[in-house]
């Protein structure tokens, strides 16, 4: 851990130094060593240090924390498994891509065109949107035909 990390801790309250030495080097108690260590274990279970010191707050009151715990992880299991499913479809259209590309080979951009290769990523998903959605909802201009139908 380095330095800058207790110095954080220190500057918000979440660590006590217990003395100092001659050489202004800040001692801790094995009661403070052992918060750091909480406050370590709180982080690698994905607790942000506000929420931290919350829970810190709480028990210092002698007030049970362990309902903000559980609430506050399971939001947090909620956001995570979000963010997987997401990344999830990220490696999917990333594997997509990469197999279609080798099949691609590498273009000159002539008039408007930028990369040839995303821009046949665009096009392939272009192509999958049903024929009876809006273009507008694809963020394109709707053709007469479409307007009327």
């Amino acid at each position: 851990m380095t330095v800058h990390v207790v110095r954080n801790y220190l500057r918000r309250g979440l660590l006590r130094a217990a003395s100092h030495t001659e050489a202004g080097y800040q001692l801790f108690s094995t009661a403070e060593l052992h918060r750091l260590h909480f406050i370590r274990t709180a982080q690698r279970l994905g607790f942000t240090l506000a929420e931290i010191e919350e829970i810190l707050r709480r028990s210092r009151q002698r007030k049970s924390p362990c309902p903000l715990v559980r609430d506050i992880i399971s939001r947090r299991l909620t956001e995570t498994r979000d963010q997987l499913e997401q990344l999830l479809a990220l490696q999917t259209r990333m594997e997509q891509a990469v197999a279609q590309w080798s099949r691609l080979p590498d273009a000159v951009p002539t008039g408007s065109d930028v990369c040839a290769l995303i821009e046949a990523v665009a096009a392939s998903e272009a192509a999958a949107v049903p024929k009876s959605t809006s273009r507008r909802l694809l963020g394109r201009r709707a053709s007469a035909e479409e307007k009327t139908s």
